[in-house]
């Protein structure tokens, strides 16, 4: 299953409209579930967007798409958890150890 693929079920089965969330990135993991990440189109502003982050599983079998998690953020939220929970983090390289 590809991306367009599970952004169309997801949409379908009334998980995610549309028609109120951009898909901005969609990524399959090796485990058989996919991150996808969408920004709204009427909520937030350029400089503070609201996103959704949808964490799901794939099933190839049934031709599904089901939410295992669902996230919905702000730009803010994510520099308030880079200033204090990223600088605990010692990163080598681009590798957090």
């Amino acid at each position: 299953m590809d991306a367009r693929e599970i952004v169309k079920i997801l949409d379908e089965k009334g998980e995610v409209s549309l028609d109120t969330w951009k898909v901005v990135s969609v990524r399959k993991n090796e485990d058989g579930t996919a991150d996808v990440l969408y920004k709204n189109r009427h909520v937030g502003s350029e400089e503070n967007p609201v996103f959704l982050w949808i964490y799901a599983n794939i099933v190839e079998d049934d031709w599904d798409v089901r939410v295992l998690e669902r996230i919905t953020f702000q730009k803010e939220d994510l520099l308030w958890l880079l200033k204090f929970v990223f600088p605990k983090v010692k990163v080598y390289k681009g590798l957090a150890k």
